[in-house]
This record gives C-alpha cells, sequence and structure tokens, in this order.
C-alpha cells in the first residue's frame, strides 16, 4: 500500500512538473502564422501563388517568374523555428532564415541562409544554401543518414535553431546541418517557392512556430570614446560619434579625455575592462605604461577596439599597439614598421618597399570599393560608394597581421595620389579581441556621410559583440557615383 502512494505522488508531481515546463514551453512559442490569413507576411521578388486553405499556407509555382519569397515582416536574431511542410514532387523549395532584401542589392533580391528543401535524387533536404550570395555552405554530401530523413508525400518537420554563429537543423528529428557562419545575424524568415518551369505545382506549410531566444543581455553596449589630444579637432568630432552610437540604442557611451599635450599623465587610467568596446579618437602623448598594459589586456581577453581616423597616427613606438591597428601613418614610420597593404588584381599584397609610413593628398569626395561583401559589417552593402570630401589615407605601414580587408579606396594620382587602391576599412584580430579599422572622417562634414556612419555604427557593434544587427541599408545609402549626407 505503502509503494502504491509513493508511486501515486511520484506521477502526480511529475505530471506536474511536466504540466509547468509545457506551460513556459508554451510561453515561449509565438505562431507565425495564424491559420487564417496572411497577416505578419509579405511577399517579394516573384509572382508565385500564396494562399491559406484548411489551415495551411499553398505556395503555388506560376510560369516566367523568378523566384518568390513569402517574408515575415519581422526580423529575428536567435531563435528555434519549427515547422511542418508537404511538397509535391519535383519541386524545390526552403525556408529562408536571417535574409534581407534591399535596393543596393541586386535591386530588392532575397538573400540570405536558406535551409533547402530537395525532392530531387540528391536529397539534400535541410542542407543550407546561401540564397543570392555565397551557394552552399553545408550540403549533405556523404551523409547517407541525413539524406534519407526527408519523406517524400508525407507532412515533414523541420526544426531550425540560429543562436549566435551557429545554425543548426533537424528533419524529422534527424539531425542534419550544423553549421558555423557569422555573416550575418538578423534578418527575416521567408518560404520560397522557386521559379519553375511548370505551373500549379504546390507546396504546403503548417505550424509555423518561433521562439525568439535574442540575447537579452547583448542589448546595451557599454561603449568609451578615448580623446584629449589629436592633431583633428576631437572636441567637434567626439559629441557626433557619441551621439551616433546613442541614436541606435544599443550603445550607452562614456568619455575619457585625456590631459592636454604636454601634461602630466599618470592620472590618465580608463578602467577598459568595464566596457564592450574603446573607440578611439586619440593621437597625442605616450599613455603610461600601465595604461598601455590594461588596454593590450583587455584586448587579449577579448575587448573590442575601434581604431577611427587620426587615431592611426597614435604610438608609433608601441609594439602591441601596433600590431592591434594592423596600419599606421606618421610618427616616423618606415619600411622598418612593417608593409604597405595594397589590393592588385583581385588580391591583397604585402609591399616591403622602402619608403614613407602615411600620406594624402588633398580633400576630395572618393569611390570606396567593398572588397569582402561576406563580411557582417559590409553584408548588403553596395559594391561601389562614394565617400564625402575628405582625407585620403595612404601608404599606412605597420605589421598586418591578422588583417581583414574590407574596402579599398584609390588614391588617385590626379589628386596627389599613389595610384593603388589603399585600405579604407579593414577588422584585425589581436588575441581574443577584434578591431574595427576606419581611415575615414576627418571631421564633422565627413562624419554626415552616410557611407561612414553605417559603416561605423557596424563595425562598433562588431568589434564589441562578434556579430551585427544593425543590417537594414538605408534607402539614402550612397551610390557608386553620389555622396549621401545628413
Amino acid at each position: 500500500m505503502k509503494r502504491y502512494i509513493v508511486t501515486i505522488l511520484a506521477i502526480t508531481l511529475m505530471c506536474g512538473l511536466l504540466s509547468e515546463g509545457a506551460l513556459a514551453a508554451g510561453e515561449q512559442w509565438e505562431n507565425l502564422f495564424d491559420g487564417k490569413t496572411l497577416n505578419g507576411w509579405v511577399q517579394r521578388n516573384g509572382k508565385a501563388k500564396y494562399t491559406v486553405e484548411d489551415g495551411v499556407i499553398v505556395g503555388t509555382t506560376v510560369l516566367n517568374t523568378p523566384n518568390s519569397f513569402l517574408c515575415t515582416e519581422k526580423n529575428y536574431t536567435d531563435f528555434i523555428l519549427e515547422l511542418e511542410f508537404l511538397v509535391e514532387p519535383g519541386m524545390n523549395s526552403g525556408i529562408q532564415i536571417r535574409s534581407h532584401s534591399y535596393k543596393h542589392y541586386k535591386n530588392y533580391r532575397v538573400h540570405g541562409y536558406q535551409v533547402e528543401i530537395d525532392t530531387s535524387s540528391r536529397a539534400w533536404s535541410g542542407g543550407i544554401y546561401d540564397e543570392a550570395r555565397r551557394g552552399w555552405l553545408f550540403s549533405l554530401e556523404g551523409k547517407p543518414e541525413a539524406q534519407k530523413a526527408f519523406k517524400q508525400n508525407q507532412w515533414n518537420h523541420y526544426r531550425i535553431e540560429a543562436i549566435g554563429d551557429r545554425i543548426r537543423t533537424w528533419v524529422n528529428g534527424v539531425p542534419v546541418a550544423d553549421l558555423k557562419d557569422d555573416m550575418t545575424s538578423t534578418g527575416f524568415i521567408a518560404l520560397q517557392v522557386h521559379g519553375s518551369k511548370q505551373a500549379g505545382n504546390s507546396i504546403k506549410w503548417r505550424n509555423i512556430r518561433i521562439q525568439d531566444i535574442t540575447r537579452r543581455e547583448n542589448k546595451v553596449i557599454k561603449a568609451l570614446i578615448v580623446d584629449g589630444q589629436n592633431n583633428h579637432d576631437w572636441k567637434a568630432t567626439t559629441p557626433i560619434l557619441k551621439k551616433l552610437l546613442e541614436e541606435t540604442g544599443l550603445f550607452t557611451v562614456d568619455v575619457a579625455t585625456s590631459p592636454a599635450e604636454k601634461q602630466p599623465m599618470d592620472s590618465f587610467k580608463p578602467d577598459f575592462a568595464k566596457y564592450d568596446v574603446i573607440v578611439s579618437n586619440y593621437t597625442g602623448d605616450e599613455w603610461p605604461k600601465a595604461t598601455q598594459d590594461a588596454l593590450v589586456e583587455y584586448m587579449e581577453n577579448g575587448g573590442g577596439l575601434v581604431i577611427y581616423h587620426a587615431a592611426d597616427n597614435a604610438f608609433p613606438k608601441w609594439k602591441e599597439w601596433n600590431e592591434m591597428i594592423a596600419l599606421g601613418g606618421w610618427g616616423g614610420r618606415n619600411e622598418k614598421s612593417g608593409p604597405w597593404v595594397r589590393y592588385r588584381d583581385g588580391k591583397v599584397v604585402l609591399d616591403n618597399s622602402p619608403g614613407r609610413g602615411g600620406s594624402h593628398g588633398p580633400q576630395h569626395a572618393f569611390q570606396v570599393i567593398t572588397r569582402d561583401r561576406d563580411h557582417a559589417i559590409m553584408a548588403g552593402l553596395p559594391e561601389k560608394w562614394m565617400h564625402a570630401k575628405d582625407e585620403l589615407y595612404s601608404q599606412l605601414r605597420g605589421p598586418a597581421k591578422n588583417i581583414t580587408l574590407l574596402a579599398t579606396a584609390y588614391a588617385d594620382p590626379d589628386q596627389k595620389g599613389t595610384g593603388e587602391h589603399e585600405p579604407a576599412l579593414f577588422t584585425i584580430q589581436y588575441g581574443k579581441g577584434r578591431v574595427f579599422h576606419t581611415v575615414l572622417g576627418h571631421g564633422p562634414d565627413q562624419l554626415r556621410c552616410v557611407g561612414f556612419i553605417v559603416t561605423f555604427l557596424r563595425g562598433t557593434e562588431w568589434a564589441a559583440t562578434g556579430r551585427v544587427t544593425q543590417v537594414d541599408v538605408p534607402d539614402d545609402f550612397p551610390t557608386a557615383d553620389q555622396v549621401s549626407l545628413r
């Protein structure tokens, strides 16, 4: 009798716990489809038909139309997505996640990660394709168990987890893809109907639900701008940089201002460890050794650093600083400081020829050319865009270690330039830390350039967190031949 009572109590307790757990889980799930309408969705690109029939979304092929996408109006960053689909044999389809559509990228072409729906004999359902960008990122070649997971002529269940830089998929409970990729961290979800040579084929979706688990602790980024000395007008630019960051709602910003030139620096000891990212608007007297060591430790342990314009003129003799910034100018820098970085014939070239480190001609508007469209900072931006009248930094030299070149600008000899495509935007890995380096932005007028604003904000977020959630490309972004100011 006692054993029976204990068993009943155990079952009752377990059921109670399961009910509480189910209730908690239920509170996290959000239905993306109400079963009756397409409210909350918008169609992009092709003209396939999307209708609601008997509580399911039906996508039907139409002749002479490109790929069609039924997209959520809302963007999602970190999430778990589950849905079911039933697809006719011979169709190709997919589920877009963290995807986008911009005027400046292939005239609103939907692009981004796609979880494949593949009815062909190849059987790559659940693999990850990068729609309208890089192609296959995770195929199912050589993965027979994953290839068998999809079942034709029946409802299939997908589970998609996108958390941080990791994307995983399951098809009918079978693990399929496990991808690490940091190009895009947020975007819409979409249901694709692929362009087809046959009209009237259909795919159906139902039970579409999501858990939005975006990491709330990363929502507010603590930034510190360091200024106080500079051969540029830091008193005018720091307030603008601060305002730009704060207006996003992502950042809180403090400012650490050093003593004036040739004044004692012993008291200048910013607490770098309190912040997610340091924005340097400083070039001037050497910092105290303790302050230098603190920055090095901060970066080695995973800190974020942004080098803004003339900050790359600073500290020519500080070894670790020059490794952090990769390239710098003036201050006696020459071939002993490291190579020039050139972009020639589609490749990054390290040029060890003798010569100065740092130069620029007269201020003029110039074209910035994206060289790494796959990087999170540059994703979705035009290949070419005009920057406002500015100093085009050239002949920067340095260790050039662990550098990723994001964009260049051609230094026209007619503007007393080098005739080379000079680094304009780049990143550096230093220890566990991340550095974003922009040579743009001489003064307040240059900080009005929309290209500068977008890349500065994206670069600062990336340096702080390793990801970019500011993915929208504004309609007033500059074009290949037109500067855009705010």
